[in-house]
C-alpha cells in the first residue's frame, strides 16, 4: 500500500477546464471518497490516477514516485468499476485469475491467489459460475475479487454500487467497509451518493465544478460545512437554510428571522468572534433537521442550549423512525425531525425546539461559512 498525493492538478479538454487546481493528499491505507453532483470531475480525476486520462498540469506521486508519464499496467493500482467490467465467457476463478495469468504468474500462485480471495470475499461457491449465472452482488465481489489478488498499491472504485438494487446498496456498502479494515488498503472511492461517503470515508473531498469545495474527516464535514453547497449536499434530509439577521441586545447575539411582524428571537449562547463582523447585517441561518425538534424536556432549564419558538405544520412525512416535519418560515419550507410519538398533524400549531450549539451561518453574497 502507498499514500497518494494530488499537487496542483488540473484538466483541460480543450478550452474546457474539468479540474481546476486539485491538491489532495492521503495517507497509506486512508479511504479518500470523491464526492459531487454529476459533471463535477470526480471520475475524472479518478481516471487522471489510473492514467486513463493525462494531467494537463500538476504533479500526482505515489508514494514519493511521480507518474503522471507512468503507463497505466506500470502504476501498480487496480480499479473496479460501475459496470463490474466481467468477462461473460469465462468462468468467476477465470475472471480473477487472468490478469496474473496475462503478468506470467505460476499456476500454483494463481490457485493460492484466488483461494485466498475467495475465502475473504465468501464467493468459493461461485468459482466455477459464469457472470450471467450470478446475481449483482456477486458480480460486484468478482470484480473486487479481480482487483485484490493483484495486490496493488492502491484501489479505484468507480461508483461500484450505483447498478445495484437499495438493500443489496446498504449490505455491500457494509462489505466494503469490512474489507477496507481487514486490508488497511489505500483506497480511493467515487460516488454521488452522500451517505455512501459519509459512511465509508476517512476522508471526503466534495466537488463541484472541478473545484475541492471542501476536504476533511465526514464529521467534521457534516459539522462545519465550508459553504452552503457542502452544507446542503452532505446530509439527507439536507440543511435547512434560512434568511435572517444578525442582532445583538446586552453584548448578546441573536438570530432574527422576520415573520408577519412576528420574528422569531434565537439567542446565541456561544459565538465565534467572527460572527461579529455581521451584527445588523443579512446572514443566512442554517440548522440541521435533527437540531430542530419538537420541544425538548429541560430546554427551558439554565445553560441549555436549546430554544423554544411556536409555528404551524404544513406536512408530515412518517420515516419509520422519526417524523419529517415541514414548516414555513419566512417563506421557506422548513424540515424538522420529530419523534413518532410526538407527531403532530398538518394545520396545528407547535413548540419547537432549536440546538443552537448545532448551527451555522453564511455570508449571503459569498455563500462561506462565517
Amino acid at each position: 500500500m502507498a499514500s497518494l498525493t494530488l499537487d496542483k492538478v488540473r484538466k483541460a479538454f480543450g478550452p474546457v477546464e474539468v479540474l481546476k487546481e486539485i491538491n489532495l493528499a492521503i495517507d497509506d491505507g486512508e479511504f479518500l471518497v470523491l464526492v459531487g453532483p454529476s459533471g463535477c470531475g470526480k471520475s475524472t480525476l479518478l481516471n487522471l490516477i489510473a492514467g486513463l486520462e493525462t494531467a494537463t498540469d500538476g504533479e500526482i506521486r505515489i508514494g514519493d514516485r511521480v507518474i503522471n508519464d507512468v503507463h497505466p499496467k506500470d502504476r501498480n493500482i487496480a480499479m473496479v468499476f460501475q459496470s463490474y467490467a466481467l468477462y461473460p465467457n469465462m468462468t468467476v476463478r477465470k475472471n480473477i485469475t487472468f490478469g496474473l495469468e496475462i503478468r506470467g504468474v505460476s499456476n500454483q500462485e494463481r490457485d493460492k491467489a484466488v483461494a485466498d480471495v475467495a475465502k475473504l470475499l465468501q464467493i468459493e461457491p461461485l468459482l466455477d459460475r459464469k457472470p450471467s449465472q450470478l446475481s449483482g452482488g456477486q458480480r460486484q465481489r468478482v470484480a473486487m475479487g479481480r482487483a485484490l489478488v493483484r495486490d496493488p498499491d492502491i484501489f479505484l472504485f468507480d461508483e461500484p454500487l450505483s447498478n445495484l438494487d437499495a438493500k443489496l446498496r446498504v449490505d455491500m456498502r457494509t462489505e466494503i467497509k469490512k474489507l477496507h479494515q481487514r486490508l488497511g488498503s489505500t483506497i480511493v472511492y467515487v460516488t454521488h451518493d452522500q451517505i455512501e461517503a459519509m459512511t465509508l470515508a476517512s476522508r471526503i473531498a466534495v466537488m463541484k465544478d472541478g473545484i475541492l469545495q471542501q476536504f476533511d474527516t465526514p464529521q467534521n464535514i457534516y459539522e462545519r460545512p465550508n459553504n452552503m453547497f457542502v452544507a446542503g449536499f452532505i446530509g439527507s434530509p439536507s440543511m435547512n437554510f434560512i434568511d435572517a439577521t444578525l442582532s445583538e441586545e446586552n453584548g448578546k447575539l441573536a438570530i432574527t428571522i422576520p415573520r408577519n411582524g412576528n420574528p422569531i428571537v434565537l439567542p446565541l449562547f456561544e459565538a465565534p468572534e467572527s460572527y461579529r463582523g455581521y451584527i445588523g447585517k443579512d446572514v443566512v441561518f442554517g440548522i440541521r433537521p435533527e437540531a430542530l425538534t419538537h420541544k425538548r424536556t429541560g430546554s427551558d432549564e439554565p445553560g441549555s442550549q436549546y430554544v423554544n419558538f411556536d409555528s404551524k405544520v404544513e406536512v408530515i412525512e412518517p420515516t419509520g423512525a422519526d417524523t419529517m416535519t415541514v414548516i414555513e418560515i419566512a417563506g421557506k419550507e422548513i424540515v424538522a425531525r420529530v419523534r413518532p410519538d410526538r407527531q403532530p398533524k398538518p394545520g396545528e400549531s407547535m413548540t419547537f425546539s432549536a440546538d443552537m450549539s448545532q448551527i451555522s451561518l453564511f455570508d449571503p453574497d459569498t455563500e462561506l461559512r462565517i
